[in-house]
């Protein structure tokens, strides 16, 4: 009798062990600051909702690996501007319509660095980070300075927010940006193993939907890898119909549908990561280091909007990115 009990612990241990290597790889951080209650559209908490439960409904995100910071977190006081421009609410913690709150922290500098600063010491080079920041944004130079509005006016400079991700040792960072400046954290934020998206350049502002109570970019982007609108109409993004919808082809299927004046940038260095990242294959741990290892040499590609794909003789990666005719490349 022993030796079945304990052949049985052994069979469990087997499969709590291949559950632990074979799931739960990804994690999200979804952010949406708001600045302060005059300034919090609820198109915002429209945008961190669709995604919210794109990330739970289709792709099966255990909740306990998604982190919400949102405005004023669960305080119960109106912190929110209706989308009728009606007065304010307070915001909906539930996200997913199940009756449970989402929301996990208020979306302040010191949550939010709490909260990356955790994730440094638990996860390894096995694991993948998704970051998502819908928000007002600012800027100090118009061009590459650019800043997060949070919650009660604090800001999330575009430096220091690199270097909270510089203390992370996984195995890449996805990260999409919705606005206005978004463009401006490139040059920050860029490094191997990271793939950025972001609404708009610089030194452009983001948009809202013409026809609806989210922001553009960041709204199409998410029907491209949910594969739906909001409303379940069929969305077809992957377009080398392999049956998953990457980074890059969310990116593009989002450029290609943008509907106002906005110039959105991609990064992915190297450049199959972005190709080959999907929510699923980085959830269940099927996005092997190994499969985006290129040359020192591939690895300096990084891809922009334009297309155009540029490398330093040093194997250094060189960001090139066209508004007006103009080119400006930034080193790191």
């Amino acid at each position: 009798m022993l030796v079945i009990v304990m052949a049985v612990l052994l069979l469990q241990n087997a499969t709590l062990s291949a559950q632990g290597t074979n799931l739960g790889h990804l994690y999200a951080v979804l952010v949406n600051g708001g600045r302060n209650r005059l300034t919090n559209h609820e198109r915002y908490w429209n945008d961190c909702a669709f995604l919210y439960r794109t990330l739970r409904q289709t792709f099966h995100i255990p909740k306990r690996n998604i982190m919400v910071l949102m405005s004023d977190g669960d305080n119960p006081k109106d912190d929110m501007l209706r989308a009728d421009g009606q007065g304010f609410i307070s915001s909906p913690t539930d996200l997913d319509g199940d009756g449970e709150s989402d929301v996990n922290y208020p979306a302040t500098t010191e949550s939010f660095a709490n909260v990356l600063l955790s994730m440094s010491r638990r996860l390894d080079e096995y694991d993948h980070i998704f970051l998502f920041f819908m928000d007002h944004g600012g800027t100090y130079d118009n061009r590459e300075d650019s800043f997060i509005w949070l919650w009660n006016d604090e800001r999330l400079n575009d430096y220091y927010l690199a270097s909270l991700l510089n203390r992370l040792r996984v195995g890449s960072i996805n990260i999409l940006m919705g606005q206005c400046y978004s463009g401006g954290f490139v040059s920050d934020l860029m490094g191997q193993g990271r793939i950025i998206a972001t609404a708009c350049s610089g030194s452009e502002q983001s948009s809202k939907c013409p026809d609806r109570s989210y922001d553009e970019f960041v709204y199409q982007w998410t029907c491209a890898v949910r594969g739906a609108d909001e409303f379940g109409n069929p969305v077809y993004a992957d377009s080398n119909r392999d049956g998953e919808v990457s980074m890059l082809e969310a990116f593009m299927y989002a450029h290609a549908h943008d509907r106002v004046s906005e110039t959105p940038q991609y990064v992915s260095w190297p450049e199959q990561l972005g190709q080959q990242w999907t929510f699923t294959h980085a959830n269940s741990g099927m996005l092997g280091i190994s499969e985006v290892e290129t040359t020192e040499q591939e690895l300096s590609t990084v891809w922009t909007l334009s297309g155009q794909r540029r490398s330093s003789p040093d194997g250094h990666a060189v960001y090139i990115l066209r508004k007006g005719g103009k080119t400006r490349k930034i080193v790191k």
